[in-house]
């Protein structure tokens, strides 16, 4: 599955090819022992996480962020990527191959782990409430971190992470106890409304401006911002976080601080 496609035709993929089928092969430097002879049960997808649950209960959690990525081949098939980048290599009684490349977070969940994900972002019956009583429970945690938090809301990633601060008028690394309840419920709304306008296959786009540049601060270190002129800025925390100073930093300007 080529790196444009969404979470969703990946799951969409990986369902057809795997779901029902028996391993007869497993391989993972990080997982260790698999679930050869197994069955897999279901194949699903929650936000940015794709979830492969076998019938002995537990279930294999890939998060993709930026680009990790599934591959299906036949057996045999030269793979398109290389070898070393392979985080797990799952073979079916199909004749069909599975691998996961370059994903940055590959883990077993026990029974009853998944619950522990927030609300799927990405999804039309999201539980924007639910989402923002998570993310208060971080209220010492950074914004910028916070919403990539995926016990809090699932399905963010450091795109939208960015574009929805800007767009909120967010400083990013202010605590999420700056925010008061309304202020941290918009910010959620916006990132839910971000993820669904970018569900589809193809290049995502935060702004209305048909052929010009997608992104407000995103991937524009050192170019003004469309708003104030102010030069966007990047710093790098955990993740990388574009802003603007001025727009985000001056809270005085806007009568906040």
């Amino acid at each position: 599955m080529p790196e444009g496609d969404t979470i969703f035709r990946a799951a969409t993929a990986l369902r057809k090819a795997l779901q029902g089928a028996r391993v007869t092969q497993f391989h993972s430097a990080r997982l260790g022992r698999g679930p050869v002879g197994e069955r897999i049960e279901e194949v699903t997808a929650r936000g940015k996480n794709l979830l492969l649950r076998f019938e002995k209960g537990r279930t294999l959690r890939t998060h993709m962020m930026m680009h990790g990525s599934w591959h299906i081949y036949r057996e045999g098939e030269r793979w398109r990527l290389p070898g070393f980048q392979a985080r797990v290599e799952l073979h079916a009684d199909n004749g069909l191959v599975a691998v996961c490349f370059a994903a940055p977070v590959v883990e077993w969940l026990m029974p009853g782990a998944i619950a522990n994900l927030g609300p799927d972002a990405t999804a039309d019956a999201f539980d924007s409430a639910e989402a923002a009583r998570r993310l208060r429970h971080l209220d010492g945690v950074p914004l910028e971190r916070a919403l990539l938090t995926q016990s809090a809301l699932s399905g963010v990633g450091n795109v939208i992470k960015c574009e929805a601060l800007f767009l909120e008028r967010r400083d990013p690394f202010q605590p999420v106890s700056s925010l008061d309840d309304e202020a941290l419920a918009a910010l959620v709304d916006r990132s839910h409304r971000l993820l669904v306008r970018n569900r589809t296959a193809g290049p995502r786009s935060t702004r209305n401006a048909f052929g010009a540049v997608r992104f407000w601060v995103y991937g524009r270190s050192g170019e003004p911002c469309f708003v104030c002129g102010e030069t966007v800025r990047v710093k790098k925390t955990q993740r990388i976080t574009y802003y603007c100073p001025r727009c985000q930093l001056d809270l005085r300007g806007r009568g906040e601080g």
